[in-house]
C-alpha cells in the first residue's frame, strides 16, 4: 500500500489519541495512590480493589453500551439524513456497526472509555470506608452505562443539543453551544455531583462528626483520627495525577497535526499555570489561618485547579489561566468548609475539587474566552459570542450556566434514584462491626496494614455517633477497654438524618 501524507496525517493522529488515552488512563494508578493515602490503613485494600473494579467493570459498561448512549450512530445519521436524537445516541452497541467502522474510532472509543473510568473514581473517593461492594459496583456500572455517556452525548457528539460540534443551529441551544474543550462539566461535575449526592445519602463514618455542642478542642482531636494515614501516597497520587492530565486536557484536541499541536502547546501552559495557582492559593490561606503549612490542603488545591482549567485550556490565554486557578483554589477550601459545617463526610473532598471547581471551570468559559481561541479550538470563523471580559455578550455566560445546572441535576437524581432503594433495602452501607474493624480484614481477607491508635489520640471524649441503631455495644479493636455504643456519652443526642 503506499503511504502518502494523508495517511501519515491520520497515523499520526490516532498515535496521539492512543498515547494521550494511556496517559489518562495511567491517572487510575494517581486516583488510587491518592485514595489509599486519604484513608484509615484498615481500608487500603479494599480502596485498591475499588480502583481496580473501575478498570474492569466500567469500562465492560462502557463497552455494552455507554460509548452507543455517546456517540453511537453519529456519523450514520450525518451522512444518512436521518433524523438525530439530541438526547442520547444509539447504535454501535458493543462496538459492533452496521457497516464499515469509521477509520478513527477504536482510537476514539479507547480514549473515551478512559474518561468514562475517571468519572467513577471521583466518586469512590467520596463514599470510602463505608460503601458496601455490591453497591459500589452498581454505581460504577450505571455511571459508564447510562449517567456519565448521556452528558457526553449532550455537550460532545455531532448532534447533542448542548454540543459545539452540533452543526444544525435549529437543534442546537445558543450560537456556539455549550463550550468544554477537556470536562470540567462533563467528567468533573457529573463525578463531583454524583460524589455529593452519594455521601450525602450514605452518612458519615462512624465518629467522623460529633454534636453541635462539642467543643473545638474535641473537634479538632475527633478529625486527627480520621486524618490520612500516608502522606507520601497522597503526594505521589496527586503528582501523577498531574503528569495524567496532560493527556487529559492537550488530548483532548484529538489531533495533532494541522496546527493542532499549537492548540496542545498552549493547554499544556495554562493547565500547568491553573494547577500551580490554585496550589498556592490554598497553601497560603491556609497558612494565614491556621499558622500550619497543611499538605493536604495544598494536594487538594492543585487538583481544585486543574479541575477548574479543564473546560477552557484552549479557550484562555496564561493569564487568565492563573485568575482561573487562584479562584478554583478559594471555591474548593469554602466548599469543603460548608460539607464540614453539614456534616457531609467527603473523605477525599472529591465534591469540593471535583464538583465545585468542575462548577466553577464551566462557568468560567463565559468570563475569558476569547475570539482568537475560539477560532483555534473549535474551527469557529469570526466569532460573535465568547467571553463577557472580552466583549463577547453575555450569551455564551448563559449557555455555560444552563449547561452545568442540566448536568447538576441530571447527576443529582440519577444517583439519587440509585442509591435510595439501596439504602432502603439495607444494601448500601456496610455493618458497624465492619466498619470499626475495617474493610480490609473483614471483605479482604485481612489487613494490609495495621493502624494502631494511641490513647492520647483517641481521648474518651471523642465517642462514635452511629447514623442508624446497632443491637450491642463492641469493642473498638485497637484500645482495650474501649466500646462503641450509640449515642454514647450525649443524653437525648441524635444524628443529623438526610435521607
Amino acid at each position: 500500500m503506499a503511504v502518502t501524507i494523508d495517511s501519515l496525517v491520520i497515523d499520526m493522529n490516532q498515535m496521539w489519541l492512543i498515547l494521550c488515552a494511556v496517559l489518562v488512563f495511567f491517572m487510575q494508578v494517581g486516583f488510587t495512590m491518592l485514595e489509599c493515602g486519604s484513608v484509615r490503613a484498615k481500608n487500603v485494600s479494599n480502596i485498591i480493589f475499588k480502583n481496580v473494579l473501575d478498570a474492569v467493570i466500567a469500562i465492560l459498561a462502557y463497552w455494552i453500551c455507554g460509548w452507543a448512549f455517546a456517540y453511537g450512530g453519529d456519523p450514520a445519521r450525518a451522512t444518512s439524513g436521518t433524523k438525530t436524537n439530541t438526547f442520547i445516541g444509539s447504535g454501535e452497541f458493543c462496538l459492533v456497526s452496521s457497516g464499515a467502522p469509521e477509520p478513527a474510532v477504536y482510537a476514539s472509543w479507547f480514549f473515551q472509555a478512559v474518561f468514562a473510568a475517571t468519572a467513577i473514581t471521583i466518586v469512590s473517593g467520596a463514599v470510602a470506608e463505608r460503601i458496601t461492594m455490591q453497591a459500589y459496583a452498581a454505581m460504577a456500572v450505571f455511571m459508564c452505562a447510562f449517567i456519565y455517556p448521556v452528558v457526553v452525548h449532550w455537550v460532545w457528539s455531532a448532534q447533542g443539543w448542548l454540543s459545539a460540534f452540533n452543526t444544525d443551529s435549529a437543534t442546537r441551544f445558543g450560537t456556539n453551544g455549550m463550550l468544554d474543550f477537556a470536562g470540567s462539566g462533563v467528567v468533573h461535575l457529573v463525578g463531583g455531583t454524583s460524589s455529593f449526592i452519594a455521601a450525602w445519602i450514605l452518612g458519615p463514618r462512624l465518629g467522623r462528626f460529633g454534636t453541635n455542642r462539642e467543643s473545638i478542642q474535641h473537634k479538632q482531636e475527633r478529625a486527627k483520627i480520621f486524618r490520612p494515614h500516608n502522606r507520601c501516597l497522597a503526594s505521589l497520587g496527586t503528582l501523577i495525577l498531574w503528569v495524567g492530565w496532560y493527556g487529559f486536557n492537550c488530548g483532548s484536541t484529538l489531533v495533532i497535526a494541522n496546527g493542532a499541536s499549537f492548540v496542545a502547546a498552549k493547554v499544556a501552559v495554562t493547565t500547568t499555570l491553573s494547577a500551580a495557582a490554585a496550589g498556592a492559593t490554598c497553601m497560603l490561606t491556609n497558612f494565614f489561618l491556621t499558622h500550619t503549612l497543611d499538605i493536604d490542603a495544598t494536594l487538594n488545591g492543585i487538583l481544585a485547579g486543574l479541575v477548574s482549567i479543564t473546560a477552557s485550556c484552549s479557550l484562555v490565554e496564561p493569564w487568565a489561566a492563573v485568575t482561573i486557578g487562584l479562584i478554583g483554589g478559594f471555591v474548593y477550601l469554602g466548599f469543603s468548609r460548608l460539607l464540614v459545617m453539614l456534616h457531609i463526610d467527603d473523605p477525599l473532598n472529591a465534591s469540593a475539587v471535583h464538583g465545585a471547581a468542575g462548577l466553577w471551570g464551566v462557568t468560567a468559559v463565559g468570563l475569558f474566552t476569547t475570539a482568537n481561541n475560539l477560532s483555534s479550538a473549535y474551527a469557529v470563523a469570526n466569532p460573535e459570542k465568547y467571553g463577557l471580559f472580552y466583549g463577547g455578550g453575555w450569551e455564551q455566560l448563559g449557555v455555560q450556566c444552563v449547561g452545568w445546572l442540566v448536568i447538576l441535576a441530571w447527576s443529582a437524581v440519577l444517583t439519587a434514584l440509585l442509591l435510595l432503594p439501596l439504602k432502603r433495602l439495607g444494601h448500601l452501607r456496610i455493618s458497624p462491626e465492619v466498619e470499626v474493624m475495617g474493610l480490609d480484614d473483614q471483605e479482604h481477607g485481612g489487613a494490609y496494614m495495621t493502624s494502631l491508635a494511641q490513647p492520647e489520640e483517641f481521648p474518651e471524649a471523642v465517642n462514635y455517633h452511629l447514623p442508624y441503631p446497632m443491637k450491642d455495644s463492641f469493642a473498638y479493636p485497637y484500645l482495650p477497654n474501649t466500646t462503641v455504643t450509640p449515642s454514647f456519652g450525649v443524653p437525648g443526642y441524635q444524628q443529623p438524618m438526610f435521607f
